[in-house]
This record gives structure tokens, C-alpha cells and sequence, in this order.
């Protein structure tokens, strides 16, 4: 996790979704594009990637 909002979750007790390795690791399975055209700005599946692992940590 990113080092100063890694620490800024805990000392707040918030929830921190790593986005990036989550990515990553998609990533590697189906290339980056599916996810992400341009690398940055997620696809409609990246989004609901995101949705699904967001419902997985708060729920």
C-alpha cells in the first residue's frame, strides 16, 4: 500500500482499497487494456473490479 495513505488509513481507521495491485494483478491475466485503455482512467470492467473489491473490504 501507498506509504502515506497506508498510514493515514490506520491512524484514522479507514478502509484503503489497494487499487494498484489489485490492477496489477488483473493485469497479468488479461492485459492492462481491458482494464484501463489509457492506464489510468478505468474500462466498465474496471469499474466494477473496483465496485466488487470496495464491497469485498467494507462489507
Amino acid at each position: 500500500m501507498a506509504g502515506g495513505c497506508g498510514e493515514l488509513a490506520r491512524e484514522y481507521g479507514a478502509h484503503l482499497l489497494a487499487a494498484d495491485e489489485m490492477f496489477a494483478a488483473l493485469a497479468a491475466t488479461t492485459g492492462p487494456e481491458h482494464w484501463a485503455t489509457d492506464g489510468v482512467h478505468p474500462t466498465p470492467a474496471g469499474h466494477a473490479a473496483l465496485a466488487s473489491a470496495w464491497l469485498r473490504l467494507v462489507a
